[in-house]
Protein backbone atom coordinates (compact mmCIF):
# COMPACT_ATOMS: atom_id res chain seq x y z
CA UNK A 1 0.00 0.00 0.00
CA UNK A 2 1.45 3.66 -0.82
CA UNK A 3 1.60 6.29 1.48
CA UNK A 4 1.39 9.86 0.78
CA UNK A 5 2.87 12.22 2.90
CA UNK A 6 0.77 14.80 2.00
CA UNK A 7 -2.16 13.75 3.23
CA UNK A 8 -1.88 11.13 5.81
CA UNK A 9 -4.53 8.71 6.74
CA UNK A 10 -5.19 9.78 10.34
CA UNK A 11 -4.79 13.92 10.08
CA UNK A 12 -6.60 16.05 11.69
CA UNK A 13 -7.70 18.84 9.62
CA UNK A 14 -6.22 21.54 11.66
CA UNK A 15 -2.87 20.01 11.41
CA UNK A 16 -3.56 20.00 7.21
CA UNK A 17 -4.22 23.60 6.91
CA UNK A 18 -1.09 24.36 9.14
CA UNK A 19 1.01 22.25 7.25
CA UNK A 20 -0.57 23.63 3.48
CA UNK A 21 0.10 27.11 4.97
CA UNK A 22 3.63 26.25 5.67
CA UNK A 23 4.04 24.61 2.58
CA UNK A 24 2.72 28.11 1.19
CA UNK A 25 5.29 30.38 3.17
CA UNK A 26 8.05 28.12 1.59
CA UNK A 27 6.23 28.87 -1.60
CA UNK A 28 5.57 25.30 -2.32
CA UNK A 29 1.80 26.73 -3.47
CA UNK A 30 1.40 23.78 -5.64
CA UNK A 31 1.86 21.40 -2.91
CA UNK A 32 -0.31 23.61 -0.63
CA UNK A 33 -2.69 23.29 -3.19
CA UNK A 34 -2.43 19.48 -3.62
CA UNK A 35 -2.98 19.67 0.45
CA UNK A 36 -6.17 21.76 0.42
CA UNK A 37 -7.46 20.02 -2.56
CA UNK A 38 -7.01 16.56 -0.22
CA UNK A 39 -8.81 18.42 2.84
CA UNK A 40 -11.47 19.57 1.44
CA UNK A 41 -12.42 16.19 -0.80
CA UNK A 42 -12.03 14.59 2.72
CA UNK A 43 -14.18 16.98 4.42
CA UNK A 44 -16.28 18.94 1.79
CA UNK A 45 -17.57 21.22 4.50
CA UNK A 46 -13.77 22.67 5.67
CA UNK A 47 -14.47 26.16 4.15
CA UNK A 48 -10.86 26.99 5.57
CA UNK A 49 -9.13 24.57 2.90
CA UNK A 50 -11.82 26.11 0.14
CA UNK A 51 -10.33 29.58 0.97
CA UNK A 52 -6.92 28.55 0.94
CA UNK A 53 -7.73 26.69 -2.83
CA UNK A 54 -9.08 29.91 -3.42
CA UNK A 55 -6.53 32.25 -2.65
CA UNK A 56 -3.90 30.00 -4.26
CA UNK A 57 -5.95 29.93 -7.54
CA UNK A 58 -6.53 33.54 -7.67
CA UNK A 59 -2.35 34.35 -7.71
CA UNK A 60 -2.25 31.61 -10.05
CA UNK A 61 -5.09 33.65 -12.03
CA UNK A 62 -7.36 30.40 -12.73
CA UNK A 63 -9.93 33.11 -11.39
CA UNK A 64 -12.84 30.91 -12.56
CA UNK A 65 -11.55 28.20 -10.25
CA UNK A 66 -10.50 30.26 -7.47
CA UNK A 67 -14.47 31.51 -7.91
CA UNK A 68 -15.81 28.22 -7.75
CA UNK A 69 -13.87 27.79 -4.28
CA UNK A 70 -14.85 31.21 -3.23
CA UNK A 71 -18.40 30.05 -3.84
CA UNK A 72 -18.11 26.96 -1.96
CA UNK A 73 -16.83 28.60 1.69
CA UNK A 74 -20.17 31.88 0.59
CA UNK A 75 -22.81 28.34 0.12
CA UNK A 76 -21.08 26.65 3.98
CA UNK A 77 -20.77 30.61 5.71
CA UNK A 78 -23.36 33.29 4.05
CA UNK A 79 -22.82 35.42 7.16
CA UNK A 80 -19.10 35.70 6.80
CA UNK A 81 -17.89 39.15 5.55
CA UNK A 82 -15.01 38.09 4.16
CA UNK A 83 -16.54 34.87 2.11
CA UNK A 84 -18.43 37.44 0.52
CA UNK A 85 -15.47 39.89 -0.32
CA UNK A 86 -12.91 37.07 -1.71
CA UNK A 87 -15.60 36.44 -4.03
CA UNK A 88 -16.22 40.00 -5.00
CA UNK A 89 -12.53 40.62 -5.52
CA UNK A 90 -12.30 37.33 -7.94
CA UNK A 91 -15.64 38.69 -9.63
CA UNK A 92 -14.71 42.39 -10.48
CA UNK A 93 -11.04 40.38 -11.83
CA UNK A 94 -13.28 38.68 -14.02
CA UNK A 95 -15.12 41.48 -15.23
CA UNK A 96 -18.58 40.50 -13.96
CA UNK A 97 -19.03 44.05 -11.99
CA UNK A 98 -22.62 43.94 -11.16
CA UNK A 99 -22.02 40.48 -9.12
CA UNK A 100 -18.55 42.29 -7.52
CA UNK A 101 -20.43 45.09 -6.54
CA UNK A 102 -23.57 43.21 -5.10
CA UNK A 103 -20.97 40.90 -3.44
CA UNK A 104 -19.27 43.82 -1.61
CA UNK A 105 -22.25 45.58 -0.84
CA UNK A 106 -23.21 42.04 1.25
CA UNK A 107 -19.48 42.01 2.63
CA UNK A 108 -20.50 45.58 4.08
CA UNK A 109 -23.54 44.96 5.26
CA UNK A 110 -22.19 41.86 7.73
CA UNK A 111 -19.68 44.38 8.28
CA UNK A 112 -19.82 47.66 8.23
CA UNK A 113 -15.70 48.09 9.08
CA UNK A 114 -14.65 46.23 6.61
CA UNK A 115 -12.28 49.19 4.93
CA UNK A 116 -10.93 46.91 1.95
CA UNK A 117 -14.33 46.44 0.98
CA UNK A 118 -15.57 49.84 1.15
CA UNK A 119 -12.87 50.95 -0.80
CA UNK A 120 -13.58 48.34 -2.97
CA UNK A 121 -16.99 49.02 -3.42
CA UNK A 122 -16.33 53.05 -3.95
CA UNK A 123 -14.00 52.35 -6.85
CA UNK A 124 -16.11 50.15 -8.25
CA UNK A 125 -19.19 52.51 -8.17
CA UNK A 126 -17.16 55.23 -9.38
CA UNK A 127 -15.98 53.37 -12.56
CA UNK A 128 -19.28 52.33 -13.37
CA UNK A 129 -20.75 55.51 -13.34
CA UNK A 130 -18.03 56.65 -15.23
CA UNK A 131 -18.33 53.74 -17.58
CA UNK A 132 -14.80 52.89 -16.78
CA UNK A 133 -15.35 49.86 -15.44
Amino acid sequence: MATTWATPPGARPGLLIRFGRVLTAFKLKGLALHVFRALARRDPACGEAWNCIGFILTERRRLEEALDAFDRVRALAPNDPAAQFNAAFVLQRLGRRTEAIEGLRRALTLDPSLERARAALQRSEAQEKNGTY
